[in-house]
């Protein structure tokens, strides 16, 4: 009896009585490729007359010409995998609100008024971060977070402004709204939807009021425009708004600052991102893409501040830092007239200018005088 073992890639063969055929080795190869086809080969045992074999290998199928063809091969390296990182744009650092300290204010200190809703409580914050060190002025709010001009029940703005103008020594009043006015209606018998027929009427005439307190006050008055949002409807409502601030804003000493285009990508599209105050790129919008964190607001109030300097020549006409007292030193941006809050000749005015004569059309429109017959740049004579 002859036997064979098999074990891995590997044969053995023992000889004890008699002598195998090509016919048993063709059999036994037969099996054996018929096993290693299936790729799972766990045990086999086959028996035929006058022998018989074992089959045995690990876990993997079991190939018997994987040994034959192995002897021409060298040892091979193991395949070395490359690992794939996920490689993510870092995004820009979000700037924590830092804790404001303020130097101490004069007691007779300049009050910045900033009225309106949440935008405006955050226009609010970065003033007092850009004044901290002005103790000549503070900053004060007038904030109805939610409201703004248009609905049923809203704040009466104009009397509550004017109430704080005459209860501290406001210099400027600061405004930004109308989150909230969007799809709210205006008042009447029945009311107005948004932006239909008469909508834009009623809330220019409630922007125009609120500047029309201030101004009576003598005071300067800047307007912020609403940002660019997130969302494509929101942006179309909120142009609208702004056409109203904007058309309202025409007094020399009524100041709108439009912030649109400064929180737009260079492809004029939203982004969360942008230059902060110092140059350094960070997340300047909330999570709602519509209104700004810490950063945002402070951008908002760098341009806020700018549009104050050039209203009020300075803060308390005393805005010169480093420069030592000098009797040849003459001010020239600061207050030109007493800060007195009535002026010599009560409220007297002088009439408006004459819209039709000819002087009026030369210097504010452009038109050319008309001819002096017999002149001597009369073009008739010849």
């Amino acid at each position: 009896m002859e036997r064979i073992l098999v074990a891995g890639p590997s044969f053995k063969f023992e000889n004890h009585k008699g002598g195998w055929t090509f016919s048993h080795l063709l059999c036994v190869l037969m099996l054996i490729t018929a096993f290693a086809a299936t790729g799972s080969i766990q045990s086999a045992v086959a028996q035929s007359s006058g022998g018989s074999f074992q089959v045995a290998q690990n876990n993997q199928g079991f190939n018997p010409f994987r040994s034959f063809f192995g002897i021409f091969k060298g040892k091979q390296e193991p395949k070395k995998t490359k690992r794939k990182t996920n490689r993510r744009r870092s995004a820009p650092a979000v700037r924590a609100a830092p804790q404001v300290v303020e130097l101490p204010k004069d007691p007779n200190a300049g009050v910045i008024l900033v009225v309106g809703d949440q935008m405006a409580d955050g226009v609010a914050d970065g003033l007092r971060r850009v004044l901290a060190e002005q103790p000549a002025v503070r900053v004060d709010r007038l904030i109805h977070k939610s409201k703004g001009l248009a609905g049923i029940e809203v704040p009466d703005w104009s009397t509550e402004i004017l109430s704080r103008i005459r209860g501290s020594d406001v210099e400027a009043v600061v405004v930004m709204l109308g989150r909230y006015d969007r799809r709210e209606p205006m008042p009447g018998d029945p009311p107005i939807p948004f932006l239909e027929p008469g909508w834009d009427t009623a809330y220019l005439k409630k922007v125009q009021s609120i500047v029309a307190t201030v101004r009576r006050e003598r005071l300067p008055i800047v307007w912020v425009s609403l940002p660019p949002t997130g969302a494509r409807k929101r942006n179309a409502d909120f142009l609208a708004l702004n056409d109203n601030y904007r058309q309202a804003a025409e007094d020399r000493r009524t100041r709108f600052v439009d912030i649109w285009d400064i929180f737009l990508s260079e492809n004029g599209n939203y982004t969360s991102f942008g230059p902060d105050v110092d140059g350094q790129r960070r997340r300047l919008r909330s999570q709602d893409k519509i209104g700004f964190n810490w950063s945002g607001n402070q951008k908002v109030a760098f341009f806020v501040e700018r549009e104050l300097l050039r209203l009020l020549g300075g803060y308390g006409g005393l805005a010169f830092e480093g420069v030592e007292d000098d009797p040849n030193f003459i001010v020239l941006t600061g207050r030109t007239t007493s800060p007195e809050a009535e002026l010599l000749g009560g409220d007297a005015r002088t009439e408006d200018p004459d819209a039709d004569g000819a002087t009026y059309g030369f210097l504010v429109r452009g038109e050319a005088l008309p001819r002096v017959e017999g002149r001597v740049d009369d073009t008739r004579l010849q």
